[in-house]
């Protein structure tokens, strides 16, 4: 049987090193719901205590009312306009709410009214990295790199954009570049070889590869790239094992259970890649493709009805997919 699905490849780990990525800690609702009650006193006595409104809007955008956040950093713009950190805080909420394309726009204004807010540049290259804005991340980059030559995490997605524009010499560039000052970085190793595999080098893609794994034998991406690799070399064995053990360090690692499908359905275990699949469809958006393989798994399950399903709904988003 062919692969039913493109395979999932992914650069890089979901983790940026924008200050937008943070954790969420709920253990302190309780708290924040003081907070914003401290600021509404406040806010009762001073209608104008611009600092009572950013007061509640950060608390509200803790408690993930990112409306209301949106609502009160406005109110302290009114109050105290054309400060940049501020508009640097509003990208952040826009970027939590899912509205990236609001928070660059929050971010750019940052920038106008401080050029050299750095720390506002660095997160615009994350946002840019997001929306699949290479050449404008990668002009963010060279910025900050300007400014600190000797941050290795710079020229580590200096790599990384390079490899989704397919630019593959390019990216080995860079992450021999990192190797070269600091031979003990995982991922420029575990990147050079999904570069090499991409330009047919298997044999050295395995190699650096497994040099990462050298460095850290728990390193899930790791292992999810060898697997892809020994899938797309039929080794269905091997390509199980590591991405068994890739999701066994990372449970919610899309690459591996949209790969480890594909290697049950070659393995013909219909039911444990059909498990597989609704994984995946919990953590990422369906696609077409994920849709058609688990249409696919329907059928040699012999259950047509939810084949169809899929199948019609894999048309529907292949349309919509085409008219983006």
């Amino acid at each position: 049987m062919k692969l039913l699905s493109t395979l999932f490849f992914l650069c890089i780990s979901l983790h940026l090193f924008s200050q937008f990525e943070e954790s969420i800690d709920t253990s302190k609702y309780a708290s924040y719901r003081l907070s914003i009650r401290i600021a509404n006193n406040r806010i009762n006595v001073d209608s104008n205590n611009a600092e009572a409104y950013i007061q509640r809007g950060y608390y509200r955008n803790l408690l993930r009312d990112f409306d209301g956040a949106l609502h009160d950093i406005d109110k302290y713009l009114t109050l105290k306009p054309g400060e940049a950190s501020v508009y640097k805080s509003r990208a952040k909420v826009n970027y939590e709410k899912g509205d990236l394309e609001q928070s660059i726009r929050d971010i750019n204004k940052a920038i106008e009214l401080n050029p050299v807010f750095y720390d506002a540049i660095q997160d615009r290259s994350t946002l840019y990295y997001k929306t699949a804005n290479y050449e404008a991340c990668k002009a963010d980059l060279g910025v900050l790199l300007k400014q600190n030559p000797n941050d290795l995490s710079l020229i580590l997605y200096l790599g990384y954009c390079e490899t989704k524009q397919k630019n593959y010499t390019k990216a080995i560039q860079y992450f021999n570049e990192i190797l070269a000052k600091d031979s003990l970085r995982k991922e420029a190793y575990n990147n050079l070889g999904y570069c090499y595999s991409n330009l047919g080098d298997n044999v050295k893609a395995l190699k650096y590869i497994d040099k990462a794994l050298q460095l850290d034998p728990r390193y899930p991406e790791g292992y999810d790239k060898r697997g892809q690799i020994k899938l797309l070399t039929g080794d269905f064995k091997g390509a199980l094992e590591d991405l068994s053990k890739a999701l066994t360090y990372n449970p919610f690692l899309s690459t591996s259970l949209n790969n480890r499908a594909l290697v049950l359905i070659e393995l013909k275990r219909y039911n444990d890649a059909l498990g597989d699949v609704n994984l995946l469809l919990d953590l990422v958006e369906p696609t077409s493709e994920i849709l058609q393989m688990r249409a696919k798994i329907y059928k040699e399950l012999g259950n047509p009805e939810l084949m169809e399903q899929d199948l019609k709904f894999a048309e529907a988003l292949k349309k919509l997919e085409l008219e983006r």
